[in-house]
């Protein structure tokens, strides 16, 4: 039930990713011909990052694919992380994208703004907003909790915030402002960066293989040490494989009047219950306590 669940939410995360790739690449070429027409630095820019975004889509689209193999005994946990990769690399990409922007507006207010038709700009501002609304719309509805769909997503929402500076160059330039293309095209550079930053956050967190943010792990060996009859924890190591669910595996030390089975039990409902740790290994031993305390010796945290 759990596997076709998982292949179900995989396959509309795919479709989503398809759909997205489709009318970005079409909008791509119209965007970067007009921008190249009229010499719009804010149309060429997020042109530029567009490139970005589909190269950002195919790649979450691959990581995707890569993610439904199974496991076997050369991939134990199968490609589960290609789509964490897949979104490190696009956080990398998004930043690669704004340093160009930054570099190309800051050099035209340098050299002074050229005259650039402001209509043709914002008649292609507006199209690419509405379709990168639709783009971005699709994606959350199809997974905004995984971390490959939710680079993908950065990248829409990064261009619908291009999108928007071009329509505000465009009518800006239509009365008379001409540095407004470069201006507004630095800016979205920025708020593109500075949205990156979290994704690649979050990301490497799973690559180093440090737990989730939202684990407590000290909480969770001291909810372990409260069981009846454990004198210690220590080995505890927390992870994750996507960046939503958790695993730890750890050592529990119990006293000679323990029965190891049911602290066994007993630390995998409580792992579950109240930490939603479902995918959990503990090895239950017998030894020394310390005093009357437990001795937590944690790792991972």
């Amino acid at each position: 039930m759990g596997r076709h669940h998982h292949d179900h939410h995989n396959h509309g995360t795919r479709a989503a990713l398809s759909w997205a790739l489709l009318l970005n690449g079409s909008f791509l070429v119209i965007e970067a011909a007009v921008g190249w027409w009229t010499g719009s630095l804010a149309l060429l820019s997020d042109a530029a990052h567009m490139l970005s975004d589909v190269g950002a889509l195919v790649l979450a689209l691959a990581a995707a694919q890569l993610a439904r193999k199974g496991a076997n005994m050369a991939m134990t946990f199968g490609l589960a992380r290609a789509e964490v990769l897949g979104a490190f690399l696009n956080g990398l990409g998004l930043l690669a994208a704004c340093g160009w922007i930054a570099w190309e507006a800051i050099g035209r207010l340098g050299a002074g703004a050229p005259e650039v038709a402001g209509v043709p700009v914002l008649v292609v501002g507006i199209i690419g907003l509405a379709i990168n609304l639709g783009s971005a719309w699709a994606l959350y509805r199809a997974g905004s909790d995984n971390l490959n769909v939710r680079a993908a997503l950065a990248h829409m929402l990064a261009d619908a915030v291009g999108s928007v500076g071009a329509i505000a160059a465009a009518l800006l330039m239509l009365v008379g402002v001409p540095a407004a293309d470069a201006v507004v095209s630095l800016g979205v550079g920025v708020l593109v960066a500075w949205g990156s930053w979290s994704l690649l956050r979050d990301a490497g967190r799973v690559l180093l293989q440090l737990p989730p943010r939202a684990l407590d792990v000290q909480a969770v060996c001291l909810g372990l040490c409260a069981l009846p009859g454990v004198v210690a924890v220590h080995d505890v190591h927390v992870w994750s494989l996507d960046g939503k669910h958790a695993i730890l595996s750890g050592h529990v030390v119990v006293d000679e009047s323990a029965d190891a089975q049911d602290v066994s039990i007993a630390g995998h409902a409580l792992l579950a219950d109240r930490f939603h740790l479902q995918h959990a290994t503990l090895q239950v031993e017998r030894g020394a306590g310390c005093g009357t305390s437990c001795g937590v010796r944690a790792q991972g945290a």
